[in-house]
């Protein structure tokens, strides 16, 4: 039994945008997936976009932190998911979502849109996969974007509103959730900037304003109204806003809620009597058409077609009551049905013109219309506040008989291995039906009831999602099951025939040898007859004759078989005849001999026959065991992956991989962040998105080197900016034999040294004439040559801690000496430039480059300041495999500010300056490139002189009419609206009537607000229009956030929102008032009046201003948002972007204690001199091994080995043992370096057994 309901209704999307409402607005959209890429798929039903198709999840965050509301969203890209369980009651729990500000916003187009957790993000998710261009175009317009609110268009239709962003940033995403569902991206005034689908509304004929449908094929020659990028979304079609349906309370007058009883049960009779016009017109029509049939089709055989079903005249109540015309239309069939049961009435009631006076006459519609009237709106606007938001999910026990494998549970003979059997928690439940509310017909179905109704819906799509791959698991077990059932049979039927044939062979043998002087005589008469040359035809008739006469020798021939040699006699078995009973014949069987052979011959070869069919049967025996042993172990294999498959997709989501896993990477021993390019793409997108100012740039003069970055660590001051901190010498060695081991000095053995230059020193401009491929970069300047290593990786294993505790215990494992004594000299000079009262300012990460002077052992090669423009270097990848993304490149102008003054450092009794020649600002370059030379100046001052008196449209004639009549393409291009066919008058009339739906008049919303609260919001936004007079510019509102304003509960926090705008006006420049106002509205919503007003009274000046080190925090808390998706943005400030990777690295370990609580594994590759204190850990040489065997061997070796002794092994280890067999074998391979030589201890070992093992398969 599959689930009754499978997509929301309006019930539901009301719910929902409460429940988004109250606990997400404010977010910011951090990132856009496809559904695929996190492994969630389409639910069953959807909306043609199955499959995957269609279903998008948004990443949101709150950027100023803080621990969640109670009911808020459940955490999203922590990684680790949150525990859930549902208790004795029913109510689901969700321990950790409490303390989150995390959102994972599921949309799919046509069916749903609701928080989830059920999502899976792991290395092989798909995660480094291209996304689709719909979510790019999300991605582009949306990113960055706080949701400021959520709106349900018409009455109660199934079409949402996401609004972003606010004033000229404002943009809004339009879900459609009926017939085909569609996801739609408007512009601040709805126009659309990209869609999932186009396609056309047909305009009604004889119909109401904003009337029409969806157009189908075959439907030209009406009018219609597009919906395509670049035209309005015509609103008034897809939902009910501009109609009657859609009017609100003016419009539900019309209908059943505006009438009284007696007017109610007129209005069902003029229905039931339209119906019964229709039924008889349709039933008369069908009756002549029958009779026309019959007359030609009389003399045909067979007859006519059948013959249709009258059409009935009666209507059951509830689809009276879901008639457009009704007035309760929009309450759906949950509610009407919940309102009927209120009024005491049957739903399914039927109901005629003729019985209609008796079954429910005028005083039942007076309680149904107002059960309508109350208990309909009294649901409602308790789901669109939000007050209730539990939720429930309709379920039905299985039956014994129904339940998957439920007479096999605990048996031996069950094909499911028991460590994965009954993982689903909804596995002895048929869920049917999800509800933000336990109407009346449901108060007696079992249900389960959780926190909120976004709980409800994600584990009702989660279970819908997970039902169908163990539908898949459910066949391919009976599958299974069906095909070991024929082979026994199959067995089993080949087993009897063998016995059969033994028996007959053993008793035809008997009875030849107790009949042997008669079978040879029967013989000896043949073989007499054929050797006098007698026909075959005439012996027949021989021995039909002296049949005839009683011969009982001839009596013994049954049949002459003469062309095989052979005769079949009728010897009777004495041995099986019963004496006793009288008159009884002994029975005759028919035994087949050769006519060559004596009697005893023919016995020999009987009994030889027997002897070869019993040793047939007994191989036979052999043979099928094994096939069905072979049968049922292919089957509990195949059984196997897929409850596994099952099981994925019913856990929690699986860990959130970091955004420098899709490269090459590994920690140094002092807590270094190193990665590296796999191919030309992956360099490229390295240096132009993760290169920032105080990284190194790692490459080696060897072909093949990847590009190599050694990430700096960065600190905070006092001023609240961050500082670059130089680099350790231990990290760029170990950086540095990093990036020989990935080059083809690897495979070649061949030792040699890389070098490290600074960031700046990185560049993507060629010199004149030459062009630089992708992966290819120009090096300018020094080069510092590090010392020749010597080729040694190693693979092991980092756990992710999942307590603060754990980190704390293991936060000096790393520990790097050389970072505590910079911090020491750093935070001295800090304190004395903090004496003396200086303003020099300390070097920050984008105003200085730190680096590290070269000390003995490392060699510094040095190229004259001279020289430096003549001579640079090509770095070229011969790679392969496309998967650059950014376009940024990192100019050296760019990464320095020409005010700043850069300290110098000593090393070994020198001073190291790091100062450069600072070339010219910025704007100032603009300004330049913007000015035009002399004779180019005095051009344009004679052709402005020439054309002063035309304008704009004579000269787009007059360029017209150079072109020969054709427009250039410069101008064409880009704009291919503009040469598209004219919108029709419908569409125009569809845009206008949705701009005028939509886009509302701030000033005219202003209006409506309190005198005193107009008069606040008009000081905020009052500019002097000319001398002595002034204006107020409205429109830097937006209506919604007016609206919003005026939807407060009381007066006094309209006052408070508006008092706390004018006070920021005031002290600090707004430049989007909408996104202020919207901010406080959320604030006072959230925490009341008093926090905000004690808030602004306890910085004693009555300001409540952010500091400058709170804000570069609640910065970079966003920035580390989006760097978890590998985003990293340069918006041009003092950070340049800059993060420190410490805090997440810190989170990993390579040795793990038995108090630690460790979440996953992840294979890492790197010099074998950074693994000394991993627990697990090999080591590797250059060898002939394959990455895909090394990474086989190398994990056997952590799960088995041993060291050659067989010891107990403890519970800490079989915990990291099962945490390594949970790691992907993509995953390892792709970590693991290619062409290696396993030399650990333990490696011989495992290579035998493997050997061992193939052997024994080669064998079989």
């Amino acid at each position: 039994m599959s689930a009754k309901k499978s997509r929301f209704d309006g019930l539901d999307v009301a719910a929902m945008a409460a429940h988004l409402k109250r606990s997400a607005l404010g977010f910011k959209l951090a990132n856009v997936y496809d559904g695929a890429a996190l492994g969630v798929g389409g639910a069953a039903g959807g909306g043609g976009e199955g499959g995957g198709r269609g279903v998008y999840v948004f990443k949101l965050a709150d950027p100023s932190g803080g621990a969640a509301p109670a009911g808020s969203v459940a955490a999203a890209s922590s990684g680790e998911g949150d525990a859930k369980h549902i208790n004795d009651g029913g109510v689901e729990e969700a321990t950790a979502a409490q303390d989150s500000k995390r959102a994972m916003l599921l949309i799919e187009s046509g069916v749903r849109f609701h928080p989830t957790t059920h999502y899976a993000q792991s290395g092989s998710a798909g995660t480094n996969s291209m996304p689709s261009p719909f979510a790019m175009k999300l991605r582009k317009h949306l990113r960055n974007l706080r949701l400021e609110n959520v709106t349900q268009l018409g009455n109660l239709d199934r079409v949402v509103d996401f609004r972003f962003g606010s004033g000229n940033y404002a943009h809004h995403l339009i879900l459609e959730l009926y017939a085909q569902g569609n996801l739609i991206l408007c512009d601040g005034e709805y126009r659309i900037l990209a869609l999932l689908r186009t396609h056309e509304y047909e305009v009604k004929e004889q119909a109401g304003e904003g009337a029409g449908e969806e157009k189908k094929e075959g439907g030209g020659g009406k009018e219609e109204v597009k919906v395509r990028v670049g035209n309005v979304y015509p609103v008034t079609f897809a939902t009910t806003l501009g109609s009657s349906e859609g009017g609100g309370e003016a419009a539900n007058a019309k209908g059943l809620l505006g009438m009284d009883a007696a007017a109610a049960y007129a209005w069902a009779k003029s229905e039931l009597l339209a119906v019964k016009q229709r039924a008889l017109a349709a039933n008369s029509d069908e009756q002549s058409a029958n009779e026309t049939g019959g007359k030609q089709q009389g003399k045909k055989k067979g007859g006519g077609k059948k013959k249709k079903k009258k059409m009935d005249d009666s209507l059951v109540l509830k689809a009276l009551l879901l008639k457009p015309n009704s007035g309760v239309y929009h309450y759906g069939p949950s509610l009407i049905e919940h309102c009927i049961c209120e009024a005491g009435l049957d739903p399914v009631l039927k109901l005629s013109l003729d019985n209609i006076e008796y079954t429910l006459p005028e005083a039942s519609w007076r309680d149904l219309t107002t059960s309508l009237r109350e208990e309909g709106s009294k649901v409602i606007e308790r789901l669109s506040s939000g007050d209730g938001n539990a939720g429930y999910i309709l379920y039905k026990s299985k039956a014994a008989s129904d339940a998957p494998d439920s007479d096999n549970t605990g048996d031996k003979d069950s094909l499911l291995p028991s460590a994965i059997a009954n993982q689903n928690p909804h596995a002895d439940k048929t869920l049917l039906e999800f509800q933000p509310h336990l109407l009346h017909q449901h108060k007696e179905q079992q249900h389960l009831k959780y926190a909120t109704f976004a709980n409800a819906a994600d584990e009702f799509f989660s279970h819908l999602s997970s039902q169908r791959v163990a539908a898949k698991a459910d066949a391919a077990e009976a599958a299974a099951r069906e095909r070991l059932a024929k082979i026994q049979a199959d067995q089993q039927r080949r087993m009897e025939g063998l016995a059969k044939e033994q028996e007959r062979w053993k008793d035809c043998a008997r009875l030849v040898e107790s009949h042997a002087e008669d079978v040879d005589r029967a013989l000896g008469v043949i073989n007499s007859a054929l050797e006098t040359g007698m026909d075959w035809a005439a012996l027949e008739q021989l021995v039909t004759v002296e049949q005839g006469n009683e011969n009982p020798i001839a009596l013994l021939i049954h049949k002459l078989v003469l062309d095989n040699d052979q005769v079949v006699l009728a010897l009777p078995d004495i041995d099986n005849w019963d004496e006793s009973e009288p008159g009884s014949l002994p029975p005759i069987q028919n035994v087949t001999v050769s006519i060559k052979e004596t009697a005893h011959g023919n016995a020999r070869n009987m009994f030889a026959s027997y002897r070869a069919s019993k040793e047939k049967g007994e191989k036979t025996i052999e043979a099928s065991t094994t096939a069905l042993k072979a049968a049922e172990a292919k089957a509990r294999q195949q059984l196997a992956e897929a409850q596994k498959k099952k099981q994925r997709v019913q856990v929690l989501p699986q860990r959130k991989s970091y955004w420098f896993e899709k490269f090459a990477w590994f920690i140094t021993s002092d807590n270094y962040l190193v990665v590296a390019g796999k191919d030309a793409q992956q360099n490229e997108q390295l240096v132009k998105r993760y290169l920032r100012p105080g990284d190194a740039y790692l490459h080696a003069e060897v072909h093949g080197a990847a590009t190599c970055i050694l990430r700096a660590k960065r600190r905070r001051r006092k001023d609240g900016k961050t500082q670059v901190i130089p680099l350790s010498d231990q990290a760029l060695r170990e950086a540095g034999s990093f990036t020989i081991c990935r080059s083809s000095a690897w495979s070649s053995k061949m030792v040699t040294s890389a070098y490290w230059v600074e960031s700046h020193q990185v560049s993507k401009t060629a010199p004149t004439g030459e062009y630089l491929t992708t992966g290819s970069f120009m090096i300018r300047g020094r080069k510092n040559f590090l010392p020749a290593t010597s080729l040694e990786m190693g693979l092991g294993v980092l756990f992710r801690l999942g307590d603060e505790e754990s980190v704390v215990r293991h936060a000096n494992e790393r520990r790097d000496f050389a970072l505590l004594e910079q911090e020491q000299i750093l935070a001295q000079k800090e304190a004395e430039m903090g004496e003396k009262g200086t303003e020099q300012p300390a070097p920050s990460s984008s105003k200085a480059e730190p680096s590290v002077t070269p000390e003995a052992g490392i060699e510094s090669l040095s190229i004259n300041e001279a020289d430096e423009e003549k001579e640079a270097e090509s770095i070229e990848e011969e790679t392969a495999n496309p998967a650059g993304e950014s376009d940024q490149e990192p100019a050296a102008a760019e990464l320095e500010e020409p005010e700043t003054e850069h300290p110098s450092q000593e090393s070994d009794g020198k001073k190291v300056s790091f100062e450069r020649s600072d070339p010219p600002p910025k704007a100032n370059a603009k300004k330049k490139e913007k000015e035009l030379s002399r004779g180019k100046r005095s051009k344009n001052k004679r052709a402005k002189k020439k054309y002063a008196e035309q304008d704009d449209e004579d000269r787009a004639l007059a360029m017209l009419a150079l072109q020969g009549g054709e427009s250039s393409k410069k101008n064409r291009k880009g704009k291919g609206s503009k040469i598209a066919a004219a919108d029709s008058e419908m569409q125009q009339k569809a845009a206008s009537d949705a701009t005028a739906l939509l886009v509302r008049d701030s000033k005219k919303v202003a209006e409506t607000l309190d005198e005193n609260v107009q008069q606040i919001l008009a000081k905020c936004v009052t500019v002097k229009v000319t001398k002595g007079s002034e204006g107020v510019r409205w429109n830097k509102f937006d209506a919604e956030v007016l609206e919003m304003l005026n939807d407060m509960e009381s007066l006094e926090e309209q006052l408070a929102a508006a008092n706390r705008l004018l006070e920021l006006s005031n002290s600090t420049r707004v430049d989007n008032f909408s996104a202020s106002l919207a901010g406080i509205i959320r604030t006072i919503k959230k925490h009341g009046v008093k926090f905000q007003d004690g808030n602004a009274t306890a910085q004693g000046d009555g300001k409540q201003r952010k500091s400058k080190a709170e804000k570069q925090a609640e910065k970079e808390a966003w920035q580390a948002v989006l760097a978890e998706d590998g985003i990293v943005e340069n918006d041009g400030d003092d950070d340049g972007g800059a993060l420190d990777d410490t805090a997440e690295l810190g989170k990993l370990t390579g040795k793990p204690t038995a108090q630690d609580a460790l979440v996953h594994a992840i294979p890492v590759c790197c010099p074998y001199s950074v693994l000394s204190q991993y627990k697990y850990r090999v080591k590797l040489t250059p060898g002939s091994v394959k990455r895909g065997k090394a990474s086989k061997q190398a994990v056997e070796m952590f799960l088995h080995n041993d060291g050659g002794k067989k010891k107990q092994v403890d519970e800490t280890t079989k915990r990291d043992q099962a945490l390594i067999k949970l790691v992907n074998e993509n995953e390892w391979v792709q970590s693991m370096i290619g062409d290696v030589r396993i030399t650990s201890a333990g490696a011989s070992k495992v290579q035998k057994k493997q050997k061992g093992q193939k052997g024994k398969k080669g064998k079989k």
